[in-house]
Formats: C-alpha cells, structure tokens, sequence
C-alpha cells in the first residue's frame, strides 16, 4: 500500500488480501501505550531518589537554607569546608527544554512512525520506543549543552570547570525510558 506523497489507493486498501485490519488494530493500539522518560537509573553509589531530587532541584530550581544551625557547610575537593547562610541554585530546565527545544524532532517521529504503522512496518509499540528513545537523547543533549546560568564561582572552584549539569556524569547517565502498556 503507498501512502507516500499523500496518495492512498482506496480499491487496494479494501481489498481481499490488503494488511488493513492489522492496520486497524496497530492504530488502536495507540491508546495502550505510554511512555516515560527521565531520572530512572540509579548510577554508581548514587541512588535514584538522590538523582531525582539533583534533577528536581536543577530542573526548577531551589535555595537552600540550614536546618541544624546557623550554617550550611559545603565539603571541597581539597578537603576544606565553606561556611554558608544560604544556597540558590537557579532553575535550569533540561527535562522540558529537551523536550519543547526538541518538539520538531518529537512531532516528525510520530508523522514517521505512523506512516510506518499504515504501511505495515511499524507497531504502535515500537513508535512509542522510537519517541521514547528520541525524547531520551535530547534531554541527554540538553544536559550537555546547558551552559547557563554559570555556577557560581564557589562551584567552579569545587568542580574545576563552569559546566552547570555535569560533574561526574551521573544525571546524564540516570536518563531512561521506558514504555508502559496500560
């Protein structure tokens, strides 16, 4: 069946020996996916929940303030100590920007996959891992590519370098996706 160009032969679409009723069902099977991407690996001695909550804080920001004295005590690489009354880490968004930055690409693959399920190449489920895996990159490439608002010079001096999102690499590590039948 071509579908190409926007040209669809109706006489071979109803015909005895066409693929239109798996067609049909893969279509329908749109609605029994979903698809979640995020913080969803746990990488290295850093567990997921402390992942989550380094994205959460990243993603919309935060300050930070102490509970337990007049304080907040920042350890260094070098093994000294900083004193603070407070922290703000502001808002640099990688989760949405990856994918509002991204939706072009995002939008294209789903024009792709289903013309992909029309013409009987593709499943519902493999367009939602196709999008998945598409939406999993560009927040991988946001991660990266985020250079600002710069860290503060008390972070650029613990890190060594003014790279907001990575340090050791374990947040871009802690991407995943995953589709769910529901």
């Amino acid at each position: 069946m071509d579908i190409q160009g926007g040209e669809l032969n109706l006489a071979e679409l109803f015909s005895d020996d066409n693929n239109f009723p798996k067609i049909k069902e893969e279509l329908r099977s749109l609605n029994r996916y979903r698809v979640e991407v995020g913080v969803m690996v746990p990488v290295g001695n850093k567990s997921l929940a402390f992942l989550q909550m380094i994205a959460t804080v990243n993603e919309f920001g935060a300050e930070i303030y102490p509970k337990n004295g007049p304080y907040l005590i920042v350890p260094m690489r070098d093994g000294t100590f900083y004193k603070l009354k407070h922290v703000k880490i502001p808002e640099r968004s990688f989760l949405r920007d990856g994918v509002d930055l991204g939706m072009h690409k995002i939008v294209s693959c789903v024009e792709d996959g289903l013309a992909g399920i029309m013409s009987g190449d593709m499943t519902a489920r493999e367009l939602y891992e196709a999008v998945g895996l598409l939406i999993e990159q560009r927040i991988k490439d946001e991660i990266v590519l985020k250079t600002s608002p710069h860290n503060a010079a008390l972070t650029i001096e613990n890190k060594g370098k003014d790279d907001p999102l990575v340090d050791t690499g374990a947040l871009h590590k802690s991407i995943g996706v995953k589709v769910i039948e529901i």
